[in-house]
């Protein structure tokens, strides 16, 4: 058995957009996600058909969806989805997950880029999210991402005899770029991943 937060050495991680024929597997990942009832605002999934129409949505709004899959197997998303108002379809909504033993190895972290450099690369200029105050490990990947937090709901869940204040968060292209940047120039040689000097890692705290 592998321990909650790990994953084998061979198994093989991938991450590519989805298509319709994910979506019964993706329905199932969601979902689990939810029951947890901590960390989406839906405390049980959609159908395969809800997210079959969704996937289909985003394609045709010019959101995306990236999945990560393991062995064959859909075990996150992260997803971008454009408003569609007159004068915010500039802006969009992110939204993301992990089944429980894939947190903790940097695949959050690797969603959220892959996703943010493609929804940049097009016509948006915003991207904006939400996400409880508890979910202290997600606010501290989206700072460390270039999210700032914007504004706060408080008292906005009561769950389970738990309160909890939900965190309005955005990150602009321009900002994000640059952060993107001068994490690049930071890179120890050699390794290939982009590492903040220390004294940024926590922006905020």
């Amino acid at each position: 058995m592998l321990a909650a937060g790990a994953f084998s050495a061979t198994t093989m991680i991938t991450t590519r957009s989805s298509t319709p024929e994910d979506a019964d597997a993706i329905s199932v990942c969601v979902d689990a996600v939810a029951r947890e009832r901590r960390y989406l605002g839906n405390t049980s999934g959609f159908s395969a058909e809800q997210t079959r129409s969704f996937i289909a949505s985003l394609s045709d709004s010019g959101g995306i969806q990236i999945v990560v899959v393991a062995d064959a197997r859909i075990v996150g998303w992260c997803d971008v989805t454009p408003v569609p108002f007159e004068g915010m379809r500039h802006v969009g909504r992110l939204g993301m997950g992990l089944l429980p033993s894939f947190r903790g190895q940097g695949l959050g972290r690797r969603l959220v880029r892959e996703a943010l450099s493609q929804v940049f690369a097009k016509t948006l200029q915003r991207v904006e999210l939400e996400v409880f105050a508890s979910n202290k490990i997600a606010v501290g990947l989206y700072e460390r991402e270039g999210f700032v937090i914007e504004g706060r709901k408080r008292c906005a869940r009561f769950l389970d005899g738990a309160e909890d204040d939900i965190l309005i968060m955005g990150c602009l292209r321009d900002e994000w770029v640059r952060s993107i940047s001068q994490q690049s120039r930071c890179t120890e040689p050699g390794d290939g991943v982009a590492v903040p000097k220390r004294a940024s890692r926590t922006p905020g705290r």
